[in-house]
């Protein structure tokens, strides 16, 4: 492919040509990624996240506050990365549920790959 040349590249969303299996939510079950929505703010979980959520919180009180830490460092670094280094493509693996904001949304000039292996996630 030539310099410049984009024909090899796919601008904006890309749908895959599988469907993922039907995912058992097993909503009485908590599930990591659920239980991270939930400490984090999000919709995207339920009654046995919640549970688990508290349950975690009470062993481990700095938890949340270690988790929007993190959270917030992915936003600056995306940011600074982007808008003073030119970084143009970013990786996300292990993404988890969408939590806003995504690093889409932190870096929305950029292309995103989000990886996940959790077919809850994908579902």
């Amino acid at each position: 492919m030539a310099k410049g040349d984009n024909a090899g590249w796919t601008h904006g969303s890309v749908v895959p040509d599988w469907a993922p299996p039907n995912v058992d939510l097993k909503s009485d079950v908590p599930h990591s990624a659920r239980v991270y929505d939930y400490i984090l703010g999000g919709k995207e979980n339920f009654p046995a996240d919640r549970a688990a959520a508290a349950e975690f919180t009470r062993s481990m009180p700095n938890l949340p506050t270690s988790m929007r830490a993190n959270r917030n460092f992915m936003v600056r670094m995306a940011r600074v990365l982007a808008a003073e280094h030119g970084i143009r493509q970013f990786l996300d693996i292990g993404t988890g549920l969408p939590t806003a904001p995504n690093l889409h949304e932190v870096a929305p000039e950029s292309r995103i790959l989000y990886v996940d292996n959790e077919p809850i996630v994908s579902a």
